[in-house]
């Protein structure tokens, strides 16, 4: 005797992809979209806690002598997070051997397309992990001649490209709703109150700060902006890979790729140091670099050999290493994968905003550093201003996604699977009599 099902499986065929979705007995997809966004929203307010500790943490680095310089300590952290990231990989592919000589499947999986085929990982990987290499090469440069604080709120200029860029990718500059623009502009004055905070000569008067500070824009001031405008192309494009892939395997093949590019930039680095002192501007940039790198390698691996560095010195800089690498990189780059695959770039954006407001919060727990009043009031503004986008306009979005996704899903000729039988649909008027598969 078959127990009756408590929930139907329907298999369409679109274009030779096979593709299946779940309904329970009301005819809604067995898991609600709330739950699925909520728990998007969850996964991504972990990813600026994370970031957050970065900076508290890289101090403990800069106990070690000699200094480990910024690129070789980058490079470190990716290889790590990389070789994480694929190990989990490969322990979850030997683990699923069902899909063995299999074709591609694409999944419907609470309203979302998802694909465990083989191209979309790697062209996501790439890209993404291109726009992530060069806007860290790019701000490194900046700061040369921009202060770390200014640096800070170019960056943070995200706030407002990214609805932008959505928009302008969609074709439609009403595809973001009015309340996410006005939250993402609070948003971005709650960053720039923040920025005031323990600075009295800007508070007194931030109009004229504002004002002095777009007058003295420099090249490096560009540099920055420029990382901002591939934050943002990062945070537009992981909004539609991660519905297209597993985020295991798009984090894995993105911190495969920002390792490979941090290997070869430390290669070129050091191929010019001979060349230090005797160029200027982004050359004399990169060749200072490179001698300071080949520097560090010398000192460091004399101290190892000579016992001039004791192991106990190399504590700090051994777990800030695991830390980034595991922590601030790996899990932040499948953490923002996951989230992204259910939430909208925007939004999840938003919610990246709160780095600044968890950084300070850290800082204060194992630094001892306190935040001032404004540093309060710019944070209150961005929790605000994400409160309000987190409980009107994430209901709005799965609505108007799940309609979206459900037209997607005609075509002129489908297969259908219904009650164990595939049939053939066809939208002539012939009726579905077809049998093309019994189970």
């Amino acid at each position: 005797m078959m127990i009756p099902s408590t929930a139907t499986t329907t298999t369409t065929r679109i274009y030779g992809t096979q593709v299946t979705e779940e309904e329970d007995n009301n005819g809604g997809p067995l898991s609600s979209l709330s739950s699925d966004k909520l728990l998007g929203i969850l996964v991504l307010l972990t990813v600026p806690i994370a970031w957050g500790t970065y900076t508290p943490v890289v101090k403990y680095l800069y106990a070690v002598k000699p200094a480990v310089p910024g690129f070789v300590f980058s490079a470190c952290y990716y290889a790590l997070a990389a070789a994480t990231m694929s190990t989990l990989v490969a322990i979850n592919s030997s683990g699923d051997s069902s899909s063995d000589g299999e074709e591609a499947r694409t999944t419907i999986e609470n309203g979302k397309i998802k694909s465990n085929g083989g191209s979309i990982p790697i062209q996501g990987g790439l890209e993404l992990g291109s726009y992530l290499f060069i806007a860290n090469c790019l701000q490194v440069i900046g700061l040369q001649t921009v202060p770390s604080d200014r640096a800070g709120f170019l960056v943070q200029f995200t706030t407002v490209m990214v609805p932008f860029v959505e928009a302008l990718f969609a074709g439609n500059l009403l595809q973001v709703p009015i309340r996410t623009w006005l939250a993402c502009v609070f948003a971005f004055l709650g960053l720039f109150v923040m920025g005031l905070d323990g600075r009295a000569e800007l508070a007194s008067d931030p109009v004229s700060a504002l004002l002095a500070a777009v007058s003295s824009f420099s090249q490096g001031d560009y540099l920055i902006l420029g990382a901002a405008v591939l934050y943002t192309l990062h945070v537009v494009r992981l909004g539609s890979y991660a519905r297209e892939t597993t985020p295991l395997r798009l984090a894995a093949t993105k911190a495969s790729v920002e390792t490979v590019f941090s290997l070869l930039l430390l290669s070129f680095l050091g191929s010019l140091a001979p060349l230090a002192g005797q160029s200027t501007g982004l050359l004399g940039f990169a060749a200072d670099s490179g001698k300071e790198i080949i520097s560090f390698y010398s000192s460091f691996g004399e101290g190892i050999s000579s016992g001039s560095i004791p192991m106990s010195a190399l504590f700090p800089a051994i777990g800030a290493v695991l830390w980034t690498g595991w922590v601030t990189c790996a899990y932040t780059i499948y953490a923002q994968s996951f989230g992204q695959a259910k939430v909208s770039p925007t939004n999840a954006n938003l919610i990246y905003t709160f780095q600044p407001i968890f950084t300070a919060l850290i800082a204060f727990l194992l630094l001892g550093e306190t935040m001032g009043p404004a540093g309060v009031v710019g944070g209150s503004i961005i929790a605000g201003s994400v409160f309000v986008v987190a409980t009107a306009s994430f209901s709005e979005e799965s609505t108007s996604d799940s309609i979206v996704e459900i037209q997607s899903l005609e075509s002129d000729r489908s297969i259908l699977d219904v009650d164990g039988v595939t049939v053939e649909d066809t939208e002539e008027e012939e009726p579905m009599s077809e049998v093309v598969n019994r189970r």
